[in-house]
């Protein structure tokens, strides 16, 4: 709900795989680390104890994978709570952007957070999440595939992922 118009993507430019995206301000930026490119925050909105987070990924030209194993792959992070297949929940549409195609799949459930590599092992058990909100956008940008990966508490994470899907919208190729 609400009126299209009320997002405003006023944060600092991130220029990554020959494209521009600009997050809103209110997103916390907390660079890169890993593999991830950068990794924006946001919240908790009122009701929700986490915040929600958007974690870019780019491997370079050609690396990362296609789209669908992608796709597959984030999905199958996702449980629902009645043993249904999540597959077959998800909703997925794709767009062009700019000449770029892009992927959206998005998914409510239980998010089975497994635990980040890179010595940050934390019992090494998957954390189970329930009503979480996963919403993943693949943009095929000139340089090789863009992954976005939105994941959060519901209704922080619905919150953020109305700017997320605005800042997707507006992302243009650079130069």
């Amino acid at each position: 709900g609400g009126n299209g118009g009320s997002v405003a993507l006023d944060g600092k430019a991130l220029e990554i795989a020959g494209v521009t995206v600009t997050p809103p301000a209110a997103w916390k930026d907390l660079g890169p680390s890993g593999m991830r490119a950068t990794t924006y925050v946001f919240g908790p909105v009122a009701g929700d104890a986490d915040s929600a987070t958007v974690a870019v990924f780019f491997f370079g030209q050609s690396q990362g994978g296609d789209v669908n194993s992608n796709i597959e792959r984030w999905v199958n992070q996702m449980s629902l709570p009645d043993g249904g297949d999540p597959g077959q929940a998800a909703t997925r549409d794709d767009a062009v952007i700019d000449g770029m195609p892009a992927h959206h799949v998005q998914l409510e459930g239980t998010y089975n957070a497994a635990a980040m590599g890179g010595g940050m092992m934390m019992g090494g058990q998957p954390v189970a999440k329930e009503r979480y909100l996963m919403s993943g956008i693949v943009l095929e940008a000139p340089q090789g595939n863009l992954f976005f990966k939105l994941t959060g508490p519901q209704k922080t994470a619905t919150a953020m992922n109305e700017a997320f899907l605005a800042m997707l919208r507006a992302a243009r190729k650079s130069g």
